[in-house]
Formats: structure tokens, C-alpha cells, sequence
């Protein structure tokens, strides 16, 4: 009979075999569906970013910075976790969204209320639309169109008495979802941290200037 020769795996492999399945099983444990949230006013967000906007002279096929806008969103964790590509297409939305109108002549206040829950769709499909269905009143599917179209729809429906002006939209959105990787995860909560410490916007400004500083000395050296 042939004798067997037992094969031999070297320690380093053996050591990285090791830290690869205790990695894994550490993800497997934080792998679940975690709840994000942020609440804004939506004209003062766009004060803020349009205010960057002009005061930058950004052309309209540029990006606002991530520090802008998670700064104007008051660096919410949703937020965060959205602009920073951390999670998944979210599982589910909830979204609710209180608009204000006045009338200056007889200083009455008119509040439209609007509330949904959407199934899983992400962030671009929420804001531009998609071609998830979604069940309407009476039993009736159609076509999610776009967060700011649906909101002005529901104003229609609702009826706004003449005289009324919009003067403010206040939003409430919640979410699940899984991050995409250990990486992403460890990523979030060491920006929360950042975040906690108040050094969160400082941090992203310099992340942005190094970026900027990259894509110019390759411009140049090409």
C-alpha cells in the first residue's frame, strides 16, 4: 500500500485562513437590517446648498460636496449613510411630510399632511422615481413618480385655498437596510464617531481637498 503523505499548510496561510473565517463570522453577526433616520426642513436644506452653489459658481454638471449636504441635513445618520454609499437599496421607506402654507391677509395657517410606505427601491429611485409599483387608494397600482412630484400631486388632491403660500415642508424619513460590507459598517459608525466628537465636517473638507488635489496632479501629469 502507498503510504500517504499528510500535506503541510504553511502558518502563514493557516494564520490568514483563521482571520478570514473569524472575519467572516464577525460580518454574518452584524449582517441584519439596521434602521437609519433623519428629519429636515426642506427649504432650509436648499438654502444651504444653493447658497454652496452660488457662492462657488458650481456649473450644473458639477456635485455639491458631501460636507455640504450631510452638513445641511445636520450630519444625520441616514444621511451619512447614504451620501457615503454604506447600504444597500434600502428595504423599506417610510415617509412623512407636513407642508405649511399661509395666508398673509388673514395670517391663517394650512397644513397638508402626507404620509407613505414604499417597498424596496433606492435613494435615486425615491427622489427621481422608478417604475416600482405602489398601491394607491382603491386598490390601484401605478408607477412610484419621484418624491417632489408625488408631494405636489398630494397638494392637488388636497386643495389648496387661493391666497395660500407654501412657506414650509417638514420631512421625516425612515428606513432599512443592510450595509454593503464590514468595511462599510465599520466605516458609518467611525464617521458617527467623528460625528459625536464634532469633527465630522472638518474631517470630510479635508478628505474632499486631498481628492481635489489627487485629480489635478493626474490632470497634469497626463
Amino acid at each position: 500500500m502507498k503510504k500517504r503523505v499528510k500535506k503541510t499548510v504553511p502558518y502563514a496561510q493557516r494564520l490568514a485562513q483563521s482571520r478570514q473565517s473569524k472575519a467572516l463570522h464577525e460580518w454574518k453577526l452584524k449582517d441584519v437590517e439596521y434602521e437609519f433616520d433623519m428629519s429636515f426642513v426642506i427649504e432650509q436644506v436648499n438654502k444651504i446648498v444653493h447658497g454652496y452653489v452660488d457662492d462657488n459658481q458650481l456649473k450644473d454638471d458639477e456635485f455639491v460636496p458631501d460636507f455640504v449636504v450631510i452638513d445641511a441635513y445636520q450630519q444625520q445618520d441616514l444621511i451619512i449613510a447614504l451620501k457615503m454609499s454604506n447600504i444597500c437599496a434600502p428595504k423599506y421607506w417610510e415617509i412623512g411630510i407636513d407642508s405649511h402654507f399661509f395666508n398673509k391677509s388673514t395670517d391663517e395657517v394650512l397644513t397638508i399632511p402626507f404620509s407613505i410606505e414604499l417597498p424596496e427601491m433606492s435613494h435615486f429611485d425615491l427622489m427621481s422615481g422608478c417604475k416600482t409599483a405602489i398601491k394607491r387608494k382603491g386598490g390601484i397600482k401605478t408607477r412610484w413618480k419621484g418624491l417632489q412630484p408625488e408631494m405636489i400631486e398630494n397638494w392637488e388632491d388636497q386643495g389648496i385655498p387661493e391666497n395660500f403660500d407654501l412657506i414650509q415642508s417638514q420631512v421625516y424619513i425612515k428606513t432599512q437596510a443592510h450595509f454593503l460590507s464590514m468595511r462599510s459598517y465599520e466605516e458609518h459608525h467611525a464617521l458617527l464617531a467623528r460625528r459625536d466628537q464634532g469633527r465630522l465636517i472638518e474631517f470630510l473638507k479635508l478628505k474632499h481637498r486631498v481628492h481635489n488635489a489627487v485629480v489635478e496632479k493626474i490632470g497634469s501629469a497626463a
